[in-house]
């Protein structure tokens, strides 16, 4: 059988030599047509140079002739399927049209597809500012000197030694930022900083001989960011050079945030300290949250790129995270995508599953605030799309490349562990074997009343705490001094306006008046009913027969009460009931007569049967014991009146005894149990996530 032959390499690509790694060089491959660097190792290189030799035996023998490499073949077609796939080759078989040809196909895309990736990223090219970096790099190469460095660690100092001194007035300042005014000025700020951001990079660039072909803005998910092609920067042998230019923009925004923050710390409260506060917190902030973070492609991830001399960090661990997982279902023996040193493999793993964890996060929360920034129908588009295109859709092509893996692996112990699991997984998720619903709950009586003084007065007569008392008995008495007089006075006013009518009855001068004293008798006599009330209320009666609690301590006969203060709290102890919430997309399977159980940490366990559901959700929460500001497990916020609202649609559920109820003395909140008909967990997502969707589209 004839050796295959290999295609030829595109003429225009450029080789030069790349920096040292693990102790062997590399080379970078530049493609002028996409503007992009790829790094090779000796070997790699040692391959290509003899490319026109076309045979893979021919490029065999030459290395071992010519170096020290004993290449396999296996190791060139490897390279040839590498260059196949970066596109290095020219197209010289019909294999390579089709390939190219495929490209262009998966190229264009229909007018939604084109739409939507837009939406999620469209990047645009504003400036070619190399000729402007040339010429103002001899003005600003100061700022490259080891004596910069110096002198604006020494800021960095001094701004955290003045913002410590006046802390208390910085993060107060900072809460304000957090207003539609204070986060419009941010945005001005952070536009400004992120231009002499960009200009760090390109200049730094410029500095190492570099060239800058172009700057722009790009927008992710609607949301503009500044940009600048420092590529070229790959073609740089020394680390350290790299290390500069990914480091220059944070450097820049560094030296805006400490001159800012010195000239707060200085300037009189006005505009000015505003303004310069404005642009410190921001400028700080991003710096710290955003651009030092390695889990997106920041500044963070290129410094962390070239510290640890792996470049295209991101793809090579997600590669070499992926082979890994493989391996651990299915085991299908294939060999590493890239060789490292288990150090290095075990951190690349772990930045790679990091990096998955972070953006499944942050994409979720894209997602949500797209929704809440737009209007609800087309937010919830925009939340679906955003979901799919960064959250689904990178889980579902794993998915169905690891199902590849596994129908294309014959079976082996790997594959058995992972069918069981994956079949355990499945059974969980199908299988009915939710029977319950829980819900918090509060165990009370059905009538409980708070005591409260009507009129102010002294107190004559206490009823103690723990008192049992019939309905109608009078419980606290006080006197007062002035309602006896109203009550003297308005009697006796009352008497003179009747004998002054009787009296008019008689004489006919004065029955023509006879109006005017109907009038000052009706008058007396309402004042005194008025005064009686007010003396009757001095008495506090039973409003239902029960148990007398929390009556105050320090209360005794004789004391001087104020109108309106608690004398105590009256239960019915022979009628308790149990309250329970239960959420909306449980409120279905909750079916009056369903038996239940009341339970309590202390191990307090109460039989119940449901009695009544609510189909009204409950606006006011009146169990405050049950919701999350008090401790309880029901969200829950205050309002503006101070009463305490559901964060979601909860429904009350009324359960009552079957037997005897147990007497009841005191509220207690517990957990309430209620037998439902058996669903898998699958069914109950579903629901929920139907009811969420009706209820945010509000179909």
């Amino acid at each position: 059988m004839s050796e295959a032959i290999l295609p030829p390499l595109r003429e225009e690509l450029r080789l030069s030599r790349g920096p040292v790694a693990d102790g062997q060089p590399t080379w970078s491959i530049y493609d002028p047509a996409r503007h992009r660097f790829i790094r090779i190792d000796w070997q790699d290189f040692e391959i290509l140079s003899r490319w026109a030799l076309q045979a893979p035996g021919a490029i065999i023998a030459a290395l071992r002739v010519e170096t020290t490499l004993r290449p396999s073949q296996e190791d060139v077609l490897r390279l040839a399927d590498f260059c196949r796939h970066a596109d290095l080759l020219r197209p010289s078989t019909e294999q390579d049209a089709a390939h190219f040809a495929a490209q262009a196909a998966a190229a264009r895309h229909g007018a939604a597809t084109w739409l939507v990736h837009n939406y999620l990223f469209l990047r645009l090219r504003l400036v070619n500012p190399d000729v402007f970096l040339r010429a103002l790099l001899p003005w600003v190469g100061w700022m490259f000197s080891r004596a910069y460095l110096g002198v604006l660690t020494g800021g960095i100092l001094l701004a955290l030694f003045l913002v410590s001194r006046e802390w208390e007035s910085y993060t107060h300042s900072l809460t304000e930022m957090f207003t539609l005014d204070g986060l419009l000025w941010m945005g001005v700020a952070l536009s400004a900083t992120k231009v002499l951001h960009e200009l760090g990079h390109g200049l730094a660039a410029r500095r190492f001989g570099c060239r800058v072909p172009s700057m722009g803005v790009a927008f992710l998910v609607l949301w503009p960011v500044l940009w600048t092609d420092t590529t070229e920067a790959w073609r740089l042998v020394r680390r350290r050079d790299r290390l500069v230019i990914d480091a220059s923009g944070m450097l820049a925004e560094i030296s805006i945030a400490v001159l800012a923050t010195i000239a707060w710390a200085i300037l009189p409260d006005g505009p000015a300290r505003n303004a310069v506060f404005t642009l410190s917190s921001s400028t700080w902030l991003l710096t710290l949250l955003v651009n030092t973070s390695p889990l997106m492609r920041f500044d963070g991830y290129y410094i962390l790129s070239d510290l640890l001399n792996v470049p295209n960090l991101q793809d090579r661990a997600f590669r070499l995270t992926r082979w890994r997982i493989r391996e651990l279902l299915f085991g299908p023996g294939l060999p590493a995508p890239e060789r490292f040193p288990p150090v290095m493999a075990a951190a690349l793993t772990f930045y790679s599953v990091s990096t998955w964890i972070y953006r499944f996060f942050l994409f979720l929360g894209i997602a949500l605030l797209v929704y809440h920034f737009a209007f609800r129908a087309l937010g919830i588009i925009l939340m679906g799309i955003e979901i799919w295109y960064f959250v689904c859709r990178p889980i579902f092509n794993e998915v169905i490349a690891l199902a590849r893996v596994g129908t294309s692996t014959p079976l082996n112990r790997h594959g058995v562990l992972t069918l069981l699991t994956l079949a355990a997984l499945i059974g969980l998720l199908v299988f009915p074997w939710r029977g319950r619903v829980d819900a918090p709950g509060i165990l009370r009586a059905a009538r409980q009343a708070t005591l409260y003084t009507v009129e102010p007065g002294r107190l004559v007569k206490l009823t103690g705490n723990g008192s049992r008392v019939d309905a109608g008995a009078v419980l606290f008495a006080l006197e007062s001094a002035d309602i006896d007089h109203d009550l003297r006075t308005s009697a006796a006013q009352l008497a003179g306006a009747q004998a002054d009518l009787a009296a008019r009855s008689f004489d006919a001068e004065r029955r023509r008046a006879q109006q005017a004293a109907m009038a000052m008798a009706s008058a007396s006599a309402a004042t005194l009913a008025h005064a009686e009330a007010r003396a009757a209320a001095l008495a506090v009666v039973a409003p239902f027969p029960g148990l007398l609690t929390d009556v105050p301590a320090a209360l005794r006969r004789g004391d001087d009460l104020k109108r309106l203060e608690p004398l105590g709290v009256l239960i019915d102890t022979a009628a308790p009931i149990v309250e329970a919430y239960v959420g909306e997309a449980d409120l279905d399977r909750v079916r009056p007569g369903a038996r239940a159980v009341f339970l309590r940490e202390d191990g307090l366990r109460v039989d119940l049967y449901v009695r009544d559901v609510d189909r009204v959700s409950t606006r006011l929460l009146e169990a405050a014991e049950l919701a999350s500001p008090n401790g309880g497990a029901l969200p829950a916020r205050k309002d503006s009146h101070g009463g305490i609202v559901p964060e979601h649609a909860v429904y009350r559920v009324q359960l009552a005894f079957p037997g005897t109820p147990p007497a009841v003395t005191r509220r207690i909140a517990g957990h309430v149990v209620i037998e439902a008909p058996a669903e898998s967990l699958a069914r109950a997502t579903y629901r929920r996530a139907v009811a969420v969707l009706r209820r945010e589209s509000a179909l």
